[in-house]
């Protein structure tokens, strides 16, 4: 097989954070998700970044088998809407459905209490309201559902994290909305509303989704010349 070798990683499997157990890995990093090691060269494949999260899915950061845990998060804001609906039963069912196990909420300044509860073969709820770092929860993370704050939409991308964005419709002026609609069309994310959450969880194939590049400010770039009313070029 003829192999492209990829010097621009070359630092990162140097340093370690390619490699797991002495072998070169494509889910230790953004980088080397779309290697392989093949014959000692690095080679480019055609998957997804989001192929190597799946596939790692089946085991948890600490060793437990069969953790798959929901990261949802609205910052700092109140979006008791997105709490509600992935509280609700049928989002529930048909995050279980799709294989994960546990749903981890932080809820922010809202005062919708979620329904928390165990395992016992049903999805495992748990909440908070704040936390002095997100990164942790965002790293063990199977899937992150977030609010359509920038800060948080370009944290869980640079992590390589399949991200659904949950547009909040009561916020006015919501420019935030464009910029995740953005990168939706860009295949960085799924954009969905609190009434489509479900439909977006149901219908959704990660491995579809395309890496972000942190040096692309192409959709921040449109977003602020359509809010200028630059034409689009």
């Amino acid at each position: 097989m003829g192999s492209i070798v990829f010097t621009r990683i070359q630092n990162q499997v140097q340093n370690g954070c390619c490699r797991r157990g002495g072998k070169l890995s494509t889910r230790s990093c953004n980088l080397c998700t779309r290697v392989h090691c093949v014959e000692g060269h690095l080679v480019r494949t055609e998957h997804s970044v989001f192929e190597a999260v799946i596939d790692g899915m089946g085991e948890s950061k600490d060793g437990v088998k069969g953790k798959r845990v929901v990261f949802v998060t609205v910052g700092t804001t109140c979006f008791d809407a997105l709490v509600k609906v992935v509280d609700s039963q049928q989002v529930k069912d048909e995050l279980l459905t799709r294989g994960y196990t546990n749903l981890l909420i932080q809820m922010g300044r809202g005062s919708y209490l979620p329904k928390s509860s165990g395992g016992d073969g049903s999805l495992a709820v748990d909440y908070f309201t704040f936390s002095s770092s997100i990164a942790d929860h965002l790293r063990s993370a199977s899937l992150v559902i977030s609010h359509a704050g920038s800060g948080s939409i370009f944290e869980t991308l640079q992590l390589g994290k399949p991200l659904i964005v949950v547009v909040n419709e009561d916020l006015m002026d919501n420019h935030q909305s464009e910029l995740a609609e953005e990168l939706a069309e860009r295949r960085h994310l799924y954009c969905a509303r609190p009434p489509t959450l479900c439909q977006t969880i149901a219908s959704m194939d990660l491995k579809s989704l395309l890496p972000y590049s942190p040096g692309d400010a192409t959709p921040v770039a449109k977003l602020v010349n359509r809010f200028l009313g630059f034409p689009e070029g």
